[in-house]
This record gives structure tokens, C-alpha cells and sequence, in this order.
């Protein structure tokens, strides 16, 4: 009995899935109504035309397979493959894409049931295996060719996003329309406010690694600076200040931080200061650095590299002082500047409050800078800040 049932059962499958291969109008129907209910379908700008012709193509290679009981799945993995591609490159979102390609299963299965097609429920239970099976493939084969070519279009986006920025940052002047090209092939709005962080370019390479998975910042990019890796991302609604998902970006690193940069133009500017911030700091610095943080670093570096060292101008009348006389000098007006207060410095230094106004006259004395004097005490701060 069972091996006259056998070929019954594989005949009126066989019959079953040529009859559902001529008739694949109300399943590409029913496909279409339910994966146009996930936005990213119904807002993706992919025309009707291109969905009802690519499920056409998918349920005939799963018909396909199902008739060769899933020995013969060389055109549905063909088929698979090319659906991931294209669907990577239109920026389908995977989870969508998979969701989409697991509902062959209830589309092929619920026209099965159509009694028009004469399998019993004997005849279904014993397929519904294989259909699960075949649209299984479907899905795996999917899956890796979108992820493979999500890999390449990463790479082509890095690719074409550095060309972008090194375009920017060589601009000598900037038009708006120049700007606007730009911003429209990094896929920014030109008006938003954007951070620019350098960094060491070992520390760099971690770095863009930790982008790829960090969900909360908005669009970022790397640009390779010489010694220095840039870092610029789009701040969206953010009033400018790191938060900690932002900071734990650079965990362990020494990280230049430029003034917030409004508009895509104001990133070369903002660019220039962070690698100006960067060459500033001092062997083995870890964390975060800001131009507030080395002003007066930078400031005191860059006038002693054109030969105008502020201190040579107003230190040398000290040099008529005994050593120890012009040091207590010195450290009197360091600590007086770090903490605006007599009593407070007085504090510090055990000394008498009378002590500390009168090596603070010494001090303005040998060196003409007078302290109460807003420009002449910035002076100081520049000269003898650590």
C-alpha cells in the first residue's frame, strides 16, 4: 500500500507545484500587501515593477527547488545572491530584507492550501519540511551575499567619504556651492553642527572600529591626516557638549577636541585646531583635550617658535633679584594667578598676607606687569602658567 501511495503523493505534489508556478499572480499579491506594511519597504523608492518582477523570479526558483525535492538549488541561491546585492545597495535594512524573504514560507504555504490544487492535508504535512527547508536556503543565501556586499559598499563609502573630506580640507576658499556638493556626498546637512577630534593614527585605527558599532552618534567620519587621524561626525540635535556614550569612543587614548564647528565649512578651521591641540600635548597624555585645556600651551609654544618668547621680554629685570629672592617672587605670583585671591594664596604658602602683596610689588616692579591690569595680567597668566 505504501508504495502505491508514494508516487500518488509525489504526483500531486509535482501536479500541485506546476499548477502554483502558472498561477503566481495571487501570491506575488499577497507577498507584496504584507511587506508594504514595513516602512522601510513602503518609503524605500523601490517601484512595484521591481518587487512583483523580483518575487515572480524568487517563488519560481523556490517552485523550482521544491520539485527536485531541495537536491537542485543552484538557481534559487543565483536568485538569493542577487536579491542580497541589489537590496544591500538599496539600503534596505537587513532585518527588514530577511523578515521579507521568511514570509515565502506563508505566501507559498497558504496558496498550497488552495483547494483548487487537490493536496490533501496528508499531502501538505508531509512537504511542509521541505517548504521550510527550501525557504530556508532562500534566506541563508541572502543573508550572506547582502552582508558581503554591505562589507564593499562600507568600503567604497570609506573610500569615497575620504576623497570627500580631503577635497575639503585642501580648499584654500569655499563657495557655497562647493560646500553643498560636498555635504550632498557625505549625505550631511551643510548647516549642522559638526565635531572634529585628532588623534595619534594607531589610536585612529581602534577607533574607527568602535564607530562601526556605536548606534548613538550620528554620521561620522575618519580622514587619515599624516601622523594624525581626524574623526568628523554630524552633531544633530546635541548642544555641543560630549556625553558619556561619546566619550567611552576614546577610552584610553590621548584625543584632541576642536571647538564645535558650525557648518560644514567651519570644519577646516576646526580641523586645523584639532591637530594644532594634538602636537601640543605632551608624551604619554591620556584623555580628553580641549583648546580651552591648551590655550595657553599652544599660545606660549607657537610665539616661541617665531623667536617672541614672552617671558625673555618681561622676565629678565627678575635676573637682578638673588636666586632665592627672584624664585619666592615667582612662586608667590604662580600661585596668585592660579587662585585670583591673597587670602587664599596666603594660604598656601604660609605666609603673611603682607608678604604676599609685597613680592607681588617686586613682581611688577622688575617685571612692569601690574597685576589689577586686566591685558597685564593675562600676560602673566601666559608666561608663568604650567
Amino acid at each position: 500500500m505504501t508504495t502505491q501511495d508514494e508516487p500518488d503523493l509525489q504526483y500531486s505534489w509535482s501536479l500541485a507545484l506546476d499548477q502554483l508556478a502558472e498561477n503566481l499572480d495571487p501570491l506575488i499579491d499577497s507577498f507584496l500587501a504584507q511587506i508594504l506594511t514595513d516602512r522601510h519597504y513602503a518609503e524605500s523608492g523601490l517601484s512595484i515593477e521591481d518587487l512583483r518582477s523580483t518575487s515572480e523570479k524568487s517563488f519560481q526558483a523556490m517552485i523550482q527547488a521544491l520539485k527536485s525535492d531541495g537536491e537542485e538549488t543552484s538557481d534559487l541561491e543565483s536568485m538569493a545572491a542577487s536579491l542580497g546585492a541589489r537590496r544591500a545597495r538599496q539600503r534596505i535594512p537587513i532585518e527588514s530584507l530577511v523578515r521579507a524573504v521568511r514570509m515565502d514560507f506563508s505566501v507559498i504555504w497558504q496558496g498550497l492550501t488552495d483547494s483548487t490544487y487537490g493536496l490533501t492535508a496528508t499531502h501538505l504535512v508531509s512537504q511542509v519540511e521541505l517548504v521550510w527547508r527550501t525557504v530556508d536556503v532562500f534566506v541563508s543565501k541572502v543573508q550572506e551575499r547582502y552582508l558581503q556586499e554591505q562589507v564593499e559598499l562600507e568600503r567604497e563609502d570609506v573610500d569615497l567619504q575620504q576623497h570627500y573630506l580631503a577635497q575639503l580640507f585642501s580648499m584654500q576658499e569655499t563657495t557655497q556651492a562647493d560646500i553643498l556638493r560636498i555635504a550632498g556626498a557625505l549625505r550631511v546637512d551643510a548647516d549642522s553642527d559638526f565635531r572634529v577630534v585628532a588623534l595619534s593614527r594607531e589610536d585612529g585605527a581602534t577607533v574607527q572600529k568602535r564607530l562601526r558599532s556605536h548606534r548613538r552618534l550620528g554620521r561620522a567620519f575618519s580622514a587619515p591626516q599624516g601622523h594624525h587621524t581626524l574623526i568628523v561626525h554630524e552633531l544633530g540635535e546635541s548642544n555641543g557638549m560630549m556625553d558619556i556614550h561619546e566619550r567611552s569612543l576614546y577610552d584610553g587614548f590621548a584625543v584632541a577636541v576642536a571647538p564645535t564647528a558650525h557648518g560644514l565649512a567651519a570644519v577646516i578651521e576646526a580641523s586645523i585646531a584639532a591637530r594644532e591641540i594634538m602636537r601640543d600635548l605632551p608624551v604619554n597624555a591620556d584623555g580628553i583635550y580641549t583648546l580651552k585645556s591648551r590655550l595657553l600651551s599652544i599660545a606660549r609654544h607657537r610665539l616661541a617658535q617665531v623667536g617672541c618668547n614672552p617671558s625673555n621680554a618681561t622676565l629678565a629685570g627678575l635676573e637682578q633679584c638673588q636666586p632665592k629672592e627672584r624664585d619666592k617672587i615667582l612662586e608667590t605670583t604662580r600661585v596668585f594667578l592660579q587662585t585670583g585671591s591673597l587670602v587664599e594664596t596666603s594660604k598656601r604658602l604660609f605666609y603673611h598676607r603682607n608678604t604676599i602683596v609685597n613680592r607681588l610689588n617686586a613682581f611688577e616692579r622688575h617685571t612692569g606687569l601690574d597685576l589689577k591690569s586686566p591685558r597685564d595680567l593675562a600676560i602673566a597668566v601666559l608666561i608663568l602658567s604650567e
